[in-house]
């Protein structure tokens, strides 16, 4: 299928009808979310607020991006696609470097976290490697959909989906942190319903692609890998935190020595 044809409207058949429209809800919810830690004292360190503005940019092209195939606007939205060639990289090595202090910051004992959420014999390494689990495994989801969305630039249906497997990566920080805010607001434990909502939705939409792919009789491989990455990532989520071979992995990447 060539690029030709999403300026025929093919495209209106490659993603669910009105996600344009939706992906606009990134911006309350990442905005809420953000807005006690960061957004409402903007105190951070440097390398916290050159993430949070590279951020924004791709926020940005995120929400931008789809209303210029909509709009049949294909010229310019390869254009913004040349830019995030440059932008993704840079997204990548400061979020590296993002996981890297907060992994330091556990270490030199900053408290993140109740002292009854530890298991009894957990060690400084292994805080340290729990605390950034769930920024590592969104930082490898970005990296591969990311890559696959290029990979497969050619491939309308498939680069879509990638790329907006690759958008939604935002929903995890900041839909994690607005719900947190919401069950503290109203007085309720955060429980394990809570924490596996965003991937929860992530699947959901995903699941409806699935369908919509197979009622138009479209490839249904770039979904299916998706959700599959997708699975991979929460089995590891719950399986990451305090196991000796993540610890090391994150004690090679992460820490100085």
């Amino acid at each position: 299928m060539s690029r030709g044809q999403a300026s025929q409207g093919y495209i209106d058949k490659v993603l669910l009808p009105n996600i344009a429209w939706a992906l606009w809800l990134l911006i309350p919810i990442t905005f809420v979310g953000f807005y006690p830690s960061y957004f409402s004292t903007l105190k951070a360190p440097l390398i916290i607020h050159v993430h949070g503005a590279l951020m924004v940019l791709w926020l940005a092209t995120v929400i931008i991006q789809p209303w210029l195939i909509k709009l049949h606007k294909i010229k310019w939205h390869r254009s913004l696609g040349k830019l995030s060639y440059v932008l993704m990289p840079t997204i990548l090595l400061v979020g590296y470097f993002v996981l890297r202090y907060g992994y330091l910051r556990v270490l030199a004992g900053d408290v993140v976290a109740p002292p009854d959420y530890y298991p009894e014999a957990a060690s400084a390494d292994s805080k340290a490697a729990d605390f950034i689990v769930i920024g590592s495994l969104y930082f490898f989801w970005l990296l591969t959909y990311y890559t696959l969305g290029i990979l497969f630039k050619k491939k309308i249906q498939a680069h879509a989906t990638f790329m907006l497997a690759a958008a939604l990566t935002i929903l995890g920080p900041s839909g994690d942190r607005f719900l947190g805010y919401l069950y503290y607001g109203l007085g309720w434990e955060f429980n394990a319903f809570a924490e596996n909502f965003t991937f929860g939705i992530i699947f959901l939409i995903f699941g409806a692609l699935l369908v919509y792919h197979h009622k138009h009789k479209l490839d249904l491989w770039p979904t299916i890998t998706v959700l599959v990455l997708q699975l991979i990532g929460v089995f590891l989520f719950h399986k990451m935190p305090f196991h000796p071979s993540w610890d090391g992995l994150a004690k090679m990447l992460f820490s100085p020595n």
